[in-house]
């Protein structure tokens, strides 16, 4: 290790920057470069459009500071934070110099496309930093000003800036990581939530082909591109655009405004939030006129494609064992919500459900799903952990059936599922901020207490279960990173087998471990069969 080297300088393509050396909170070394620009700041006349490469700089660039984080509004509190000038990099590594590269991981966080800080000032990155690695985070536009889009090619805002920010930063990591001792052959894309929608949409692109080569999907699926009516015309509006239903004047007025306008979201009505429209901006359907569109085809159709070159390379995917917990107090403290579900039990479904169907289908549909999870019962409060667990098939384990169903007939290489299912009292943080400590189950989230050194996160003691979960799964990452495969020594005698067209067999991640079939996919089949009885696509 260079101890020696406190604030070590790297050459890269576009400059010279200054990182740091830090110290973990187990006393673990590594160097943080934090803020590295990867593009031209996206303001002025770059506002809502594709980002540019980065200009060169002259000097040394001090990257010892955690960049501000992408402007937005605060979910808890609607402070506005961060700030427009955001598209910078994060790249800490354990080592500048060895006898070989090392691999490289790139986070995308989640957020829904509308929240979230890359740095480590909220993902701190200590327990990565215990193993021989480079993890470098991207920081990407947000809300409007990453997903804002106008059909018209001219306008040149055809949507999903924010993915194409992340597009030029895999370029930019591809190109430069080698100047941190990375292996720019051995790279792997890993997302949250909805950064795991954004990489596995990404794994399909031809742009994409060769800057990554593995892929870890964790929380996130992307099945549908939804398109919300006049949505652009209706934001105008209720920032206080006045003038008719004009594209050119909608864009003009919004790119005048102050960013932090920008980042007032609350466009729904009370009726709306009851119908489950919580989502505003996110990833869209792109004009494949427009010189630089990026999402052009239906994701259905984008992975029952057979040529796809993801197909050769391998992934890892899973989700949490009751990943609609997180939506705790909506669905446990406003008894009048079972009012409108009694009547409307197709709000309990999908976007692209209540698209693609009638609303006839949608409640036949909506109504056997609500007899699958709740037996005779009515819905109300009383059962709102059942509503929950159906939630949680409707945005998670059902679309991970799905997709493996596209997936694995066509894979050329290895695909590993996993569960996690370890349900601390006192460390599932994401549960205990959001539920309260008396509640238990392993909530969307709550697997990141043991990656990251987050806001609320504490030095566990090394002989805890904790701890040691921690050590698991920051083995299997790191493991599958080096060597394309996640079997490691943490998991003991136990062997991660990859996927088979015949069964779903997954890594239990729980007080122990275990590899299972996967206890979520029974049900998942009544759901697929209910899909294929509504004329929805299953493969």
């Amino acid at each position: 290790m260079d101890s020696q080297i406190l604030e070590p300088i790297v050459s890269t393509a576009s400059g010279k920057v200054r990182g740091q050396l830090r110290e973990g909170i187990y006393g673990d070394t590594y160097y943080s470069f934090d803020g590295i620009p990867y593009a031209k700041p996206p303001l002025g006349k770059l506002r809502f459009k594709s980002p540019q490469p980065v200009e060169p700089w002259l000097g040394v660039r001090d990257c010892t500071i955690c960049p501000a984080k992408c402007m937005q509004s605060n979910r808890y509190n609607g402070t506005i934070e961060g700030i427009e000038d955001c598209l910078y990099l994060n790249v800490f590594t354990k080592k500048l110099r060895s006898a070989k590269p090392l691999p490289v991981v790139a986070y995308l966080i989640g957020g829904r496309f509308t929240t979230g800080d890359a740095s480590r000032d909220c993902w701190g990155m200590d327990y990565f930093m215990m193993k021989d690695v480079i993890l470098i985070s991207i920081g990407f536009r947000l809300g409007a000003l990453g997903f804002l889009s106008f059909p018209e090619p001219e306008l040149q805002v055809p949507g999903n800036a924010g993915l194409k920010d992340i597009v030029l930063a895999l370029k930019w990591i591809k190109n430069n990581c080698q100047y941190f001792n990375g292996d720019p052959n051995n790279i792997t894309l890993y997302g949250h939530s909805s950064g795991s929608q954004a990489a596995q949409l990404l794994m399909y692109l031809p742009q994409c082909e060769k800057l990554f080569h593995k892929v870890i999907l964790m929380s996130g699926m992307q099945m549908h591109l939804r398109r919300i009516p006049q949505l652009e015309y209706r934001f105008a509006k209720h920032l206080g655009y006045k003038g008719k239903e004009d594209n050119y004047d909608i864009l003009a007025y919004l790119s005048a405004l102050p960013a932090e306008r920008l980042c007032n979201l609350q466009i729904w009505t009370p009726q709306e939030l009851k119908q489950g429209h919580f989502f505003v901006f996110s990833l869209t359907l792109e004009n494949e006129s427009a010189p630089d569109a990026l999402l052009t085809k239906d994701p259905l159709d984008m992975y029952a494609n057979e040529k796809s070159w993801c197909h050769s390379i391998p992934i890892v995917l899973g989700g949490n064992s009751f990943e609609a917990l997180m939506h705790y107090k909506y669905f446990t403290k406003q008894p009048e919500l079972y009012e409108t579900l009694r009547k409307h039990p197709e709000y309990l479904l999908s976007h692209e459900v209540r698209e693609k169907c009638d609303v006839h289908k949608q409640q036949q549909l909506a109504k056997k799903l609500v007899r699958l999870h709740l037996g005779a019962k009515e819905l109300d409060i009383e059962q709102s952990f059942d509503v929950m667990r159906l939630s949680s098939y409707d945005f998670m384990y059902h679309p991970i059936y799905r997709y493996l169903k596209t997936r694995i007939p066509n894979a050329k290489a290895p695909t590993y599922l996993y569960r996690f299912d370890f349900d601390s009292p006192y460390f599932n943080l994401y549960r205990i901020k959001h539920c309260g400590r008396e509640v238990r189950g392993v909530s969307h989230v709550d697997e990141l207490s043991y990656l990251f050194l987050m806001p609320d996160s504490f030095k566990l003691q090394r002989n805890s279960k904790e701890f040691k979960m921690t050590e698991r799964m920051i083995d299997w990452i790191t493991a599958f990173a080096l060597n394309s495969d996640p079997n490691c020594e943490k998991l003991g005698s136990l062997v991660w087998e990859p996927l088979t067209a015949d069964a779903h067999y997954s890594l239990n991640i729980s007080d122990e471990l275990s590899f299972v079939k996967w206890p979520e996919e029974e049900k998942c089949v009544l759901w697929d069969q209910y899909y294929k009885e509504a004329g929805i696509r299953t493969f």
